[in-house]
């Protein structure tokens, strides 16, 4: 728990002036483009692909998750020297989502090209694991994460992004705290031997609260000095649901990496934070949660 906090205390305010800070919005995107990454390199590591000569793969995957973002936040013009939708980030533009889509297919094709040759680098079935992998970290991690960049540019933008990390966050919190001390009844030994449901009811314990604190202050405008007048116009009832969503989604990526993480047989994703584990480890909870809520926050605008 020490090295926990430490962790958190070394880290959450360089990431909150990232994220609320208009004036350096460039380092958010670049901060959600490294989370991205980062969480692809230690799946796989986890995965154990680097240890099995697919060097070229991993290579790629890379590549193609830099220039799915890029489009995803810039438009293909950038690649025709046109810049200007680099200054139109800070002009809250929306940009995207379909020609990242079409970076699928294309990591895909490419990955089966460069897998035709040299086989005895490695074995078939290593092959296409690597490409499985690299699969899921583009479509689950990368344009998972990216819809946190979507969600910056819409008008209250700010105020969901701080708003899904504390459900997350929280959630994780309730469910470690409560799952550790009065955890007995478990919920999955093949997925995750330490989540019970003593600590599937104490997520809820913990963001429930936070879902109406958030409420109260936006409502009132306190939090408008920090995350911006553009208060998102949120009913009690909707923020409820919105909180009791968020924390099932939060569970739900959270028991999905510690599936992972059992399918390789390791603890932590890496060992990159101390107490907390790895990128991956820190944002499981949020690459799922994100998506689902950027496209509820769109049809409620």
């Amino acid at each position: 728990m020490k090295k926990r906090l430490i962790s958190v205390a070394l880290t959450l305010p360089l990431f909150t002036i990232i994220l609320l800070y208009d004036k350096v919005i460039y380092l958010f995107h670049l901060l959600i483009l490294s989370i991205s990454i980062f969480s692809a390199l230690e799946i796989f590591y986890m995965a154990k692909v680097h240890r099995q000569k697919n060097l070229r793969t991993v290579i790629a995957t890379m590549i193609a998750m830099v220039l799915g973002y890029i489009i995803t936040i810039c438009g293909i013009n950038i690649f025709k020297g046109d810049f200007s939708a680099l200054y139109k980030i800070i002009e809250t533009k929306n940009p995207s989502m379909d020609l990242s889509l079409v970076m699928v297919f294309a990591l895909i094709a490419t990955l089966f090209i460069i897998n035709m040759f040299k086989v005895h680098v490695s074995t078939f079935e290593e092959r296409g694991r690597a490409i499985l992998t690299a699969v899921f970290c583009f479509i689950y991690v990368g344009l998972g994460v990216w819809h946190m960049s979507l969600m910056r540019f819409m008008p209250s933008g700010k105020y969901y992004i701080v708003f899904i990390l504390l459900c997350a966050w929280m959630s994780d919190t309730g469910g470690y705290v409560v799952g550790r001390k009065l955890g007995k009844h478990k919920l999955s030994n093949s997925a995750s031997p330490n989540k019970s449901y003593e600590g599937l009811v104490g997520m809820f314990l913990f963001t429930i609260p936070i879902g109406l604190l958030f409420y109260y202050l936006s409502a009132k405008g306190y939090l408008a000095p920090v995350l911006g007048k553009n208060i998102p116009n949120l009913t009690l009832p909707q923020m409820m649901l919105l909180t009791s969503i968020f924390t099932i989604t939060g569970f739900l990526g959270d028991m999905g990496e510690s599936l992972i993480k059992r399918m390789y047989d390791t603890k932590d994703s890496s060992k990159l934070f101390p107490g907390h584990g790895g990128v991956f480890d820190i944002f499981d909870s949020v690459i799922l949660t994100t998506p689902i809520s950027y496209y509820i926050f769109l049809l409620l605008q």
